[in-house]
């Protein structure tokens, strides 16, 4: 009898209800006595179910995690256990509990790379033992009840207004710096407080001055304007 093995896959081999060894990808004979059971080893992404879980101040966070593992041992991963990754995920379930569990509810959304390295290292035991590597386990989703939330969201609230109060006080405190350096240099030089007044006459008399000129000059535009191309006067 010929088995094929895909090349993902790695099978396990069973004759007479005792393992033997394992099949590579290919074709293979195989005796009628023999049982093969195969194991994926491609990259396999899981979610284990959130739960809610008490913080260590007593507030019940809803925590969901994510895993990226491969079958790295087929016989292992096939004689270890009756449904391997339901084993991996009640692991991962109970070890994310415990990191939970040490830290108060402000501190959870802010270490969750800290929280998925610690559930890392926690799983390693296990999985030697049901056949898997765990690539990377990360913390998908946090979410709070609605009275932290409510209360996170005010804190960011007063934290932009205490900024844009403080950006107000600033400029206030610039224009107030800017007119006490103006009220000092007055005081100590008046003869400035002259040249103001001084400077505003100059510029109206060059206005009115220059106003005659302008009037001319627009009444040679008009006449010009008026006359026809090739009159001759008669």
């Amino acid at each position: 009898m010929k088995a094929v093995v895909m090349p993902w896959h790695r099978a396990v081999r069973f004759r007479d209800g005792e393992h033997v060894g394992e099949l590579g990808p290919g074709g293979h004979r195989v005796s009628r006595r023999d049982e093969l059971r195969r194991a994926d080893t491609r990259l396999q992404v899981s979610t284990p179910s959130a739960q809610e879980i008490p913080t260590a101040d007593g507030v019940h966070v809803r925590v969901t995690p994510a895993l990226t593992y491969a079958v790295v041992d087929a016989s292992r991963h096939v004689l270890a256990a009756d449904s391997p990754t339901q084993v991996l995920h009640l692991a991962c379930r109970l070890r994310l509990r415990a990191a939970v569990a040490a830290r108060a509810h402000d501190r959870i959304d802010p270490e969750r790379a800290a929280i998925a390295a610690e559930l890392h290292e926690g799983l390693r035991p296990l999985v030697d033992e049901i056949g898997v590597e765990v690539r990377e386990v990360a913390i998908r989703d946090v979410v709070m009840p609605p009275e932290p939330r409510r209360a996170a969201i005010a804190e960011i609230t007063a934290r932009a207004e205490g900024r844009a109060a403080l950006e107000r006080a600033r400029g206030e405190s610039a224009a107030l710096r800017s007119l006490l350096n103006a009220a000092r240099l007055a005081e100590e030089h008046p003869v400035l407080l002259q040249l103001r007044p001084l400077q505003n006459a100059q510029t109206v008399v060059v206005e009115q001055s220059g106003a005659p000129r302008r009037a001319k000059r627009a009444r040679r535009e008009a006449a010009d304007q008026h006359a026809q191309p090739g009159d001759s006067p008669r």
